[in-house]
């Protein structure tokens, strides 16, 4: 009854992803927040989502704006051909203290390896 998805794209495992309208999303998103219906897993399975992870995303995006939930989020993650990944610029005092501590330290992770990349190959 929930299903409203239409085939799609094939995945790895050769299963079509689905392609969920605008009203779907928004009702699976409303479901959650009343809680009646459990949480996301069990909200997921009685929706026939594959996984909890897409319900989540819709929530998170619900929560920004609405309206994101009409885009499809292959385009939001994809733009020709390119996955994009995080921003580049991360603002770290939106982060808490154990988020900016890992973040600082794949930061130094990083540049430890380029200053080794440029002494193997002879840069300064």
């Amino acid at each position: 009854m929930y299903n409203q998805g239409t085939g799609g794209a094939f995945t790895m495992a050769g299963k079509p992803n689905n392609k969920y309208s605008y009203e779907f999303k928004k009702e699976a998103v409303e479901k959650y927040f009343t809680g009646q219906y459990g949480g996301y897993d069990i909200l997921s399975a009685r929706l026939g989502l594959r996984s909890s992870k897409q319900l989540r995303d819709w929530v998170k995006l619900y929560r920004q704006d609405p309206d994101l939930l009409k885009q499809d989020g292959r385009t939001l993650r994809k733009k020709d051909g390119v996955r994009k990944g995080k921003p580049k610029n991360v603002d770290t005092d939106e982060l808490s203290k154990d988020e900016q501590i890992e973040y600082l330290k794949m930061e130094n992770a990083i540049l430890k390896k380029v200053k080794a990349l440029r002494k193997d190959y002879g840069e300064h």
